[in-house]
Formats: C-alpha cells, structure tokens, sequence
C-alpha cells in the first residue's frame, strides 16, 4: 500500500490551483509539517516550506521525532506544490514550571487563507506529562497556548479570508480545542480542523463548548489500532483509515495507507483498540480526577529524577526500580489507599484493553495485584522480585 511520502513524490509536482485544489492528504503534510525540528534551523521572516525543509535536509536522524520525517522534509524541499508556501510565525515553548509543551507554526496558503499547524507531543518527558494530565485536568497549558496562538493568527492578519488548524497526535487535540473555544465571531472563520490520531475531550468539556456547531467542519482520522486516538471522548464523528503496520506502530501516519487524494478507509476499528477505549473509560470512572494527579504527580517525580527522555526509560526500565521502592516505603497511610484505589483501577483497564487481543508478558503479576487482598504488600513483593533480578538478589 502506499503511503503520504509515495502521494508527496507523485502529487509535488502540481502547484496549488483551481486546477488541483487542496485535497485530504494536502492537510496531512501540512499537519505534520509542525512537528520538524525548526529550533534547530536559523530563520529570518521570509522563510518557506522549502526554505527550511532544504536545511534540514542535511541534518542526521536524531533531531527528528520519527524516522518518516527524515524522507519527508526532502520530498516538501523538492515539491513545487508546498515549497513555495510562506511559513511565519514559528513558536516553541516548553516550560517545566508549567508542565507544558507547545510548538506551532502558520502556513499561508492562496487566497489569503492560513493553516496553523500545532506540534504533537515530543520526544521530552514534559510532553508525555502534559498529555497525561489530560486525564485529570480541562484546559492544560498547551491547550490555552493554543487557544492564544490562533487568536493572534487572527488579529495579525486582518485580511484573512479563512483559516484552517490541524495537528498529528496532541497537535491535533490543541488545534480542536482552539477552534472550539474562539470568539464566535472568530470561529465563522474556521474553515476546517484536523486531527490525525489526536486524543479526544473530557465529557465535562464537551457539554461546556461549541463542539455541535463545529462538528461538520472537525475531521478526525484513526488508524484501526489507535490508542492515542482513543483516550477521552470524540463529540465528532471520525474516520478510521487503514495502516500498513500493527498495533501501537500505527500511531505513525506514515504508516497510513493513502488513495490518490485520500486517507483509505478501514470498515472498523480493531478489536484492541475499541478495548483500549473501554479500558480507559473504565478508569476514568471509577477515579477521581484528583487521585488521579496524585498518583501521576509521584510518578512523574520519581520518573523526571532519573531519566532525562522516555528512551532513558524504555532502554534500561531499572533505572526506576530502586527509586519507586524507597517512594512506596516512605508513603503514608492515606496516599496508599488513593494509590491502591487508581492502581486496581488501572489495572482492570488494561485487562480490559488486552482482553481477546493478546496476552500481556505480565499477565501473572498482573493478576496478583488486582486479586491481592493487600495491594501494598503485593506491591512490595512484585517490587522485591524485580529489584532481586536486577541486582542478583539484593535489595534496599
């Protein structure tokens, strides 16, 4: 099947005109676009798509967030259908203090139309944060950045005859949340919103905002398999697009299987993915928001204390084990039986999700834990076992 990089290589040649409109998968590119490494390319305000996708066409792998980037800025540097496509307004903004990640940057396409692009999450463990506090709390900072970043789009370009927002993973969460919450007057002016794979909004959100009026211009596309995709609710209806790989790896939209000018439809979404969605709709039920930020908090602590990247974590998963040990011995009474609470509950929500999918290769840990009559105790056990294979039997 082929993918976006085979539609950029056949379509690039075809300048944007009334003779080859913008189509579906022209929104794609332009979504994902925000997610390249600008911070690393000098650039004045008369910068293009080409402009920087020329740069960073010499540029090793490790700047950019997945190994499909690296092929695409070299497909955009060599297109005449977006390489001449003025790029302004470029922002990045990280801030530990407010736990927020945010990058987005504007495309102005003819007519006078713009297309603000927003970042999804990145490779630092401030961004995964941020999208986990999403389950506990309405209107996290890269949200309201967001919301101010498209508001100033607005008033910057007092001629604009139409505006387009879209975003790949979280990029698409904030370029939804933005459209929704500007001025009435400002929204007439949206002309579409798309999120690729984006997580969804509370139901506390969705009853409090304009997501009706918005919903026939909302498009939002997941792969069969999507979990990121399938956390919190989508008020908008969505289209499931089919891979060309399994499982988590389809969060990767250059997996995506494309037509000439679309997104291929799949009949449904898998088995896995609809149990993931039950999984974590499970949890957030039987779970309060701030037990939630509770357990999250001590988590990311003892995470940010040691490891620097997610990679940190995923290459040597260890490195958490002695730390999350002296963190549950040092608990009180009270902040275990939130943590016993948010944990079953996480628990029944992953069996949930792997239920007649798979099998997890912690199943009987699994298992001991949710049946445990002292979660505390079995915790310390399983902890125990771990530590004791890490260190040849010794703990601390």
């Amino acid at each position: 099947m082929q993918t976006i990089l085979d539609y950029l290589a056949w379509r690039g040649d075809l300048p944007i005109s009334e003779d080859a409109p913008l189509n579906e998968l022209d929104f794609v590119v332009l979504s994902r676009f925000s997610n390249l490494p600008f911070y690393d390319v000098y650039h004045t305000e008369e910068e293009t798509m080409g402009s920087f996708c020329s740069v960073m066409t010499r540029f090793p792998r490790e700047p950019f967030q997945i190994a499909g980037d690296v092929p695409f800025v070299k497909l955009i540097a060599d297109s005449k259908r977006f390489s001449t496509l003025r790029v302004t307004d470029y922002v990045k903004d990280n801030r530990k203090e407010l736990e927020m990640q945010f990058a987005a940057v504007t495309i102005h396409l003819p007519g006078d139309v713009l297309f603000l692009s927003f970042c999804g999450t990145d490779s630092t463990l401030l961004g995964w944060k941020e999208n986990l506090n999403m389950s506990f709390q309405d209107d996290v900072p890269a949200q309201c950045a967001a919301l101010s970043y498209a508001a100033n789009a607005l008033k910057s370009y007092p001629d604009l005859k139409g505006l387009y927002m879209g975003g790949h993973s979280k990029g698409g969460n904030l370029a939804a949340y933005a459209a929704v919450c500007l001025p009435s007057e400002y929204r007439k002016l949206v002309l579409g919103v798309f999120s690729y794979d984006g997580p969804g909004f509370s139901n506390k959100f969705i009853a409090s905002h304009a997501i009706d009026e918005m919903a026939d211009r909302m498009f939002t596309f997941l792969p069969e398999g999507s979990t990121v995709g399938r956390m919190l609710e989508h008020a908008e209806s969505f289209e499931v697009v089919k891979s060309t790989v399994d499982n988590l790896l389809q969060h990767d939209l250059y997996t995506w299987a494309v037509e000439p000018l679309k997104l291929v439809r799949a009949e449904k979404s898998s088995d896995g993915s609809e149990l993931f969605y039950n999984g974590v709709r499970h949890l957030l039920e039987e779970t309060t928001p701030k037990q939630r930020e509770l357990v999250l908090a001590g988590v990311y602590s003892i995470v940010t204390a040691n490891a620097v990247k997610p990679k940190d974590i995923q290459d040597d998963f260890t490195i958490l084990l002695q730390p999350l040990y002296r963190q549950m011995r040092s608990m009180n009474r009270e902040d275990w039986a939130v943590v016993t609470k948010v944990f079953r509950a996480f628990l029944d929500a992953y069996v949930l999700a792997i239920r007649d999918v798979g099998q997890s290769k912690y199943a009987k840990e699994i298992n001991e834990l949710r049946n445990a009559e002292n979660f505390q105790e079995a915790a310390y056990t399983l902890l125990n076992r771990a530590l004791a294979r890490w260190n040849g039997g010794r703990t601390s």
